[in-house]
């Protein structure tokens, strides 16, 4: 894998701009979605509502955007990415200017679409970059994302408390300006154009979609469906969570920036991890990570013990979110690998769907201690299913089968 020297020190260091714009907005307007919401006079059910039908809406249209970006001829994969971005900040832009309940919901469901389908297309241009034969730190890049989540976490809390939650809809619309300006910037070898051998893959390239080539994928899935489901809890409930242990916004934004934070060993330590064992392995160890982070919130007595808890996150979200990127795009035909990359994105939103839905009714009926006890639950139910259809010489995504 790639290092962190001279040749490749301009692409990292820009698509280490697009990773911490890009999770920086993700920050506000997901972590965030809670307290916006909440000012807003929504109530936890109705908070849980939207972010579920957001997310299926999401999910629902990342297989065809990504299919679409695969097929892409007259704009290049940075262009396309970039348009998607430029209507998430005219959204940013839009927020604070709308009156009323109606319409503010509409919107805030199309930010929490938008940031969803941007995300699988952030990883397929680094993903796209390296197959290009541009070197690229792709761990190193990451690690921004990580450290802007932090950075922005910690500041937005402080901001809502010194300047009220529309600190959050103008923060988002700073960072989806620097974002755009970093896809626009991001340049490779060959970009946007088309090989022979990615010619001839195109002529063979079956229909249908990615999981009917794939289809020995969709239990792996699944088990990612429920590692995100207990992930989602965690973070789109953090305010929620805190609160019983003594914090306020402030504490759920120094909590996430203890989070993020802890990423960061992970997250430049990949490429190393990497030529020891390989990324099949790392995403198979990375279901623990989720399943220790729930276990301990459900059972942590304060604050303190609360922010001791973060640990996993190094184990669980981070190791995930590098290794899995790196076992699509090294297991899938080049042809169907933005494709790939959003099956396994869309599984995450389908996990966030039904953590925010579920959630919200088990917070209003049941409180925050059946909350913890569901994503406990969940998350060992998905350690489980990474365990054992990851294990050495299983197929689960190892070669393309024959067309059904």
């Amino acid at each position: 894998m790639t290092s962190f020297r001279g040749a490749n020190l301009r692409p990292t260091a820009q698509y280490t701009a697009i990773q911490g714009s890009y999770w920086a907005s993700y920050c506000c307007v997901v972590t965030f979605s809670s307290v916006y919401l909440l000012s807003r006079g929504f109530s936890n059910v109705q908070i849980g509502t939207l972010i579920s039908i957001s997310g299926l809406l999401s999910a629902l249209l990342q297989p065809l955007v990504s299919k679409l970006a695969d097929e892409l001829k007259r704009m290049s994969l940075r262009q396309f990415s970039a348009l998607l971005v430029g209507l998430f900040l005219f959204g940013g832009v839009a927020l604070p200017l709308l009156p009323g309940r109606v319409p503010q919901t509409g919107l805030y469901a199309f930010l929490l679409i938008i940031v969803q389908l941007i995300m699988p297309l952030t990883s397929a241009l680094g993903m796209a970059c390296i197959d290009a034969g541009t070197p690229l730190n792709f761990g190193v890049a990451r690690s921004a994302g990580s450290i802007l989540y932090g950075v922005v976490s910690s500041l937005c809390g402080r901001l809502v408390l010194q300047f009220g939650e529309n600190s959050i809809p103008v923060a988002l619309t700073v960072l989806n300006g620097i974002l755009l300006l970093s896809v626009l910037a991001f340049r490779f070898a060959d970009q946007g154009e088309q090989t022979a051998q990615r010619e001839a893959e195109r002529a063979e390239k079956r229909g249908g979609v990615f999981v009917a080539n794939y289809y020995h994928v969709i239990p792996l899935l699944f088990g990612v469906v429920c590692l995100f489901i207990s992930h989602n809890i965690l973070n789109v409930y953090t305010f929620q969570i805190v609160q019983p242990l003594g914090g306020d916004s402030e504490a759920m934004g120094d909590l996430l920036f203890v989070q993020s934070w802890l990423e960061l060993p992970v997250m430049f330590l990949f490429s190393w991890m990497l030529k020891k064992k390989s990324s099949r392995f790392w995403v198979q160890l990375s279901g623990t990570g989720f399943f220790f982070h729930a276990l301990g919130m459900w059972v942590a007595p304060n604050m303190g013990v609360a922010y001791l808890v973060q640990v996993f996150e190094m184990t669980g979200y981070a190791l995930y979110t590098l290794a899995a990127i790196y076992f699509v795009n090294e297991s899938v035909a080049e042809a169907e690998r933005v494709q790939g990359q959003a099956w396994f994105a869309m599984a995450i939103t389908l996990g966030n769907v039904l953590a925010s839905f579920v959630g919200g009714l088990l917070l209003d009926y049941a409180g925050v201690p059946a909350l913890l006890a569901f994503a406990t639950l969940t998350g060992g139910v998905g350690m489980l299913l990474l365990l054992a259809l990851l294990r050495k010489g299983s197929r689960t995504l190892n070669e393309k089968p024959q067309a059904l």
